[in-house]
């Protein structure tokens, strides 16, 4: 008997603790994260960008989430331009023309840039085995 009531006293102790030290928190500032999600039908040569076009604050970051039955690559074609203004990048590396491309997402990856600058930045979606099936997003920092 008395070992549950050390062990009920210890519980309730441990609980009102844990919210003690929960409500002293301070609210952390944190940047926003934005998802944009790759779809494709059954047929893999369509591709759908959700949404194609994201409006984004400066230091925001953006994930894409492949759904698509098949691998896909995020390309970024604007030169140097896009490798100044972002941070942080999760699955990009810089390609021949000094632009972030990723490596090859599989079904339900992601990868993801931090954006610093205000601006549009265009990208393409290309899906492997179908470098003609591409689909556009743009990234517009506001």
């Amino acid at each position: 008997m008395n070992k549950k009531r050390l062990l009920a006293a210890f519980g309730v102790s441990f609980v009102v603790a844990m919210m003690i030290g929960l409500l002293s928190l301070e609210t952390v500032s944190a940047q926003e994260c934005r998802l944009i999600k790759i779809h494709g039908k059954i047929d893999p040569s369509t591709v759908m960008i959700e949404p194609d076009t994201i409006y984004v604050s400066k230091g925001d970051c953006v994930v894409w989430f492949n759904r698509v039955a098949k691998e896909i690559q995020v390309i970024f074609e604007e030169g140097k331009r896009c490798v100044d203004v972002t941070q942080a990048p999760m699955g990009f590396s810089v390609n021949e023309h000094s632009c972030y491309v990723t490596s090859w997402i599989p079904f339900a990856g992601t990868s993801s840039l931090r954006f610093m600058e205000k601006g549009t930045y265009n990208y393409v979606i290309e899906t492997k085995g179908m470098k003609n099936v591409k689909a556009k997003g743009q990234i517009v920092v506001e």
